[in-house]
């Protein structure tokens, strides 16, 4: 894999604290950005909480400590939930709010803040967080491309409580978002009875079941306007999600499924977004990676090199 050094162009949201208000104004569409295959601003969005209490700190201290450590300044939380906490980014959203508009209202916030000023950003995501991303792709391939850049001049965005701008009505007309890595997601449904049950009184947990309107409305894959690099990683012990599902059934640009540890431990459904440290046994392929079986990082070391992984030239 090649490692470069990180392109000076971010726009450190969190960086400068994203305190009060924000204000922006969308320029023309330039040219997609250039891949970095580096330290690109990296979003992270959270999963499936029945409470809609979620702590994005919380979720995610592991990853963020690590991508910390190894030269990522700019990492940046995105919640959904009106209970959730200390997050950088919240739609004070609830598990009634369909995925679909979670993902629109994400593709706001990242053409608002990053693409519409030409910076290009990589995104981490855990279980349903992943149908929030790509849905947030696959909107803007649908419904935004083609469409003139809009004026958001004098918009005025509140980082605690997004969904309250007023954004246009459709999906903005492009996306930058290099690298995507998933954690647990999953991509074809979840088929479990406490899902169906969950189904009936929350509406996310109704897109989440197999062959959901939602499910066969999210590409695979689908590819922002600067094409966008798959890393889904899955175990095999996940008593949530099956491993085909989260691995879409091994079609991804980059796919591992993990088995157990040196020592016979194994990854459960939360403890693969929180585990950095194991030698771990693997399966492991992808239209851009090699296949094969046997010792593999751990699964937020492996995240690391998701965030460098390129596509197909």
């Amino acid at each position: 894999m090649r490692r470069s050094a990180r392109s000076g162009l971010a726009l450190s949201l969190v960086g400068v604290a994203v305190t009060a208000v924000l204000i922006a104004t969308a320029p023309a569409a330039s040219a997609a950005p250039a891949r970095a295959d580096g330290h690109r601003v990296t979003v992270m969005v959270h999963g499936f909480d029945r409470e809609a209490d979620i702590s994005c700190a919380g979720a995610w201290n592991s990853a963020k400590k690590l991508l910390n450590a190894n030269g990522w300044g700019d990492v940046v939380t995105f919640g959904y939930y009106n209970k959730a906490t200390n997050c950088d980014l919240r739609l004070q959203g609830t598990t009634d709010t369909r995925i679909q508009e979670v993902g629109r209202q994400f593709a706001w916030t990242v053409y608002y803040l990053y693409s519409s000023h030409d910076v290009a950003i990589d995104v981490v995501t855990h279980s349903m967080g992943g149908l929030v991303a790509k849905a947030a792709i696959e909107g803007v391939n649908r419904y935004g491309v083609g469409k003139p850049p809009p004026d958001l001049s004098g918009l005025t965005v509140d980082p605690n409580n997004i969904g309250a701008t007023k954004w246009p009505r459709d999906w903005p007309p492009f996306l930058y978002i290099e690298d995507m890595v998933t954690l647990a997601t999953p991509h074809q449904g979840i088929g479990s009875a406490v899902v169906s049950a969950c189904a009936i009184t929350h509406e996310q947990c109704s897109d989440m079941r197999p062959g959901s309107g939602f499910l066969s409305w999210l590409g695979k894959q689908p590819a922002s306007q600067m094409g966008t690099d798959y890393t889904f990683l899955a175990s095999s012990h996940d008593d949530t999600v099956s491993s085909d599902s989260a691995t879409n059934k091994r079609i991804a640009h980059h796919w591992a499924l993990y088995g157990s540890d040196a020592d016979g431990g194994t990854l459960s459904h939360t403890s693969i977004r929180n585990t950095s440290i194991g030698d771990w046994q693997a399966s492991y392929g992808g239209d851009f990676s090699d296949e094969g079986e046997g010792a593999y990082p751990a699964p937020l070391r492996r995240m690391l090199e998701g965030l460098y992984d390129q596509r197909a030239q």
